[in-house]
Formats: C-alpha cells, structure tokens, sequence
C-alpha cells in the first residue's frame, strides 16, 4: 500500500505560489510602489497615490495648486490693505477734528483778551455806563466770532411767524394786535449752523381764539 504524506497539505501550502505568504508578499510590494506617471511624473501633492496623472493632468494640477496659493496671498494682501486704510482714517477723522477745534479755539482768543482787558480795569473808577458800554463790546466781539465759524445767531422779532424747526415755545400769551401762532416776545436767542439747528431760540407764542 501507498503510504500518503500526511505533512504534504501543509508542505505546499507554505510552498505554493498562491499561499499565504506569496500572497502577503505580493500586497507588501503593491503597497510600498510609488505611483508614477509616465515619463516618471509622480502624482502630484495631496492626490491619492493609487491615481496616475498623465504629464499634462499633472501640469495641470500644479498650475491650479500655484494660482489657488496666489488667490491665498492677495486676499491677504488685501485684508492688510484695508487694516491699514482703517487705521489712516480714523487717524485721519482725528487730526480734522483737532484741527477743527484748534481753528475755534484761536478764533476766541480776541474776545479772552477783551475779557481780561474789562477785569483789569479797576471797578471803583468805572462808572455804570461804562460796565456796560464794555458789556455790549465783548458781546459784540464774541458774535462776531461766532459769525465768522458760520454761526448764525437766531432771534426772531415779534410778528414774525412761529417756526418750530427754528423756535421752541415755552409759553402762549394774548396779542390782540398779532395773528394767532405769532412771536410775542424772544426770551433766549438760539444759534444755527448752515442746516444744523444747535439750539432754537426760546419764545413766547401768541394764543389763538380756541386757547382762550
């Protein structure tokens, strides 16, 4: 009788082209291959490595990578551009503000040297009339400025119609010889400037029948 090898299952199992081991081998050698284009052109960055790229694909993707890196640097280019034009403004809104202030400022110097001109005078040789002769003086002068920075004094006269983008009434009063809703009386002046109102001129306002 034949006797049958009974380690020889196991003996071409390990042997055999097609076992286990030639097979783990054979993905091994799959696995560590580089993926190459033709020509020798590797795939390019960030690309699966089981995908080969013709030499143009390739060229293709790099040009793309590069003008996707440009976009990238001129936006942020861009965004520091407008960092810094925000910057120049707000510096910009400060020195026109100062600038504004200063003009105002040196506008009002005249009238603080009529001020100390008037208190510099001794008061037991001033008589009443002349306080207020320099009163009227300094009153005068600091219209005056105001004038010349575009401020335009409001004081209405009596008659003339009641405005309430320019008056403010704080009272009504009887005024037989006015129309209803007419200036009595200016109690405080008030000041424009162009089509700014900085402060309405307060007035007393004649009644019509029905407020009677």
């Amino acid at each position: 009788m034949r006797k049958h090898n009974r380690n020889l299952p196991d003996q071409e199992a390990a042997g055999a082209p097609g076992g286990r081991h030639g097979q783990s081998d054979g993905e091994d050698g799959a696995e560590n291959r580089t993926s190459e284009t033709p020509g020798g052109h590797g795939t390019p960055k960030g690309l699966p490595v089981d995908i080969e790229l013709s030499h143009e694909a390739a060229e293709l993707v790099k040009q793309l990578q590069s003008e996707r890196d440009q976009a990238v640097d001129a936006r942020l280019r861009a965004l520091a551009d407008f960092r810094n034009y925000q910057r120049r403004s707000i510096e910009n809104e400060q020195r026109a503000g100062q600038a504004g202030a200063a003009r105002v400022v040196k506008a009002m110097l005249p009238v603080l040297d009529h001020f100390d001109l008037a208190v510099a005078q001794r008061a037991d040789r001033m008589s009443v009339e002349q306080l207020h002769a320099a009163v009227r003086i300094l009153l005068d002068a600091f219209n005056k400025t105001l004038a010349g920075q575009g401020v335009e004094r409001i004081e209405p006269t009596r008659g003339e119609p009641f405005d309430p983008n320019r008056h403010e009434a704080v009272m009504r009063q009887a005024a037989d010889d006015l129309e209803p809703n007419s200036i009595v009386s200016t109690m405080q002046a008030g000041y424009a400037m162009g089509d700014q109102i900085l402060r309405p001129a307060k007035v007393s306002v004649s009644s019509s029948p029905q407020d009677e």
